[in-house]
């Protein structure tokens, strides 16, 4: 088991490294969708200041602090996910159209093939955004900043696992796009970025089932703010859930795959 995992840490960082030479090959575009997807963050955040500066800095029990650690750890989270394992985003379109035969081909799992193959640019334009807001979110508190961080990435697994689930339905109704994106993109994204309070409780209860974004955000806040072990122990857990879950709905939409007639060997 060990050597397992050894060898697909060992597999993934050698791929990391692939892709992070191909994203260099295009520098300009690598440094311009980093630099437009910061911008597009910062709006966000300038939104927010506005707004709690119309309330007096509160609002409904909300601090700004709270939305800088709802714009630091779900962001990191999103960040990690997409820059390191872009090739989520790609699994419908090979199972429909033929092209997992070079994945197939190689020794490793074709899901971590697929996982590592290609790194999303604006994506690290989203890491080093939360991490730059997360040092203010905790104010020179560095035991929370490497929870943010440690938090942060831990949390990429939910964005993974449900990218990799929703796309793998799509392929049995052949709907290449909208399932995922609405579901990963509109409704993850968009949950994991707003206060939990404003939501009602039937809300919340997709938010910690259907909707894994309290696993990205809120328990993680809770943390940082008043240190809970069982919460940390609760994320681990559901995000083993989600991960077994992504695997086996692959597993079962790799069923329907039928081979293409573009087979070569993926380098």
């Amino acid at each position: 088991m060990l050597m397992v995992v050894k060898n697909n840490l060992r597999f993934f960082l050698q791929a990391l490294k692939v892709s992070i030479m191909s994203a260099m090959e295009y520098k300009t575009s690598f440094i311009i969708q980093t630099i437009f997807m910061f911008i597009n963050n910062g709006f966000f955040l300038i939104f927010w200041n506005v707004v709690f500066g119309i309330n007096n800095g509160n609002m409904n029990g909300v601090s700004f602090n709270n939305i800088l650690y709802l714009y630091s750890i779900p962001i990191i989270s999103y960040g990690v996910a997409y820059f390191f394992f872009g090739g989520v985003t790609n699994i419908n379109q090979f199972i429909i159209t033929g092209q997992m035969d070079s994945f197939m081909l190689q020794p490793k799992s074709p899901l971590l093939n697929v996982l590592t193959s290609k790194c999303n640019f604006s994506a690290f334009g989203d890491l080093l955004y939360g991490v730059i807001i997360g040092i203010f979110a905790t104010r020179g508190n560095i035991k929370a900043y490497i929870l943010i961080l440690i938090l942060g990435t831990f949390g990429s697994i939910f964005h993974i696992a449900t990218e990799i689930i929703f796309r793998s339905i799509s392929v049995w109704i052949k709907d290449t796009e909208q399932i995922a994106r609405v579901y990963t993109h509109s409704l993850l994204t968009t949950f994991s970025t707003y206060p939990e309070r404003i939501f009602g409780s039937g809300i919340k209860v997709l938010l910690y089932t259907v909707i894994p974004a309290a696993y990205i955000s809120y328990l993680p806040i809770k943390i940082i703010e008043s240190f809970n072990m069982l919460y940390i122990v609760l994320i681990f857990i559901v995000g083993m859930i989600y991960i077994q879950v992504a695997i086996l709905v692959f597993n079962k939409a790799m069923k329907c795959y039928e081979s293409g007639n573009l087979v070569s060997m993926k380098m």
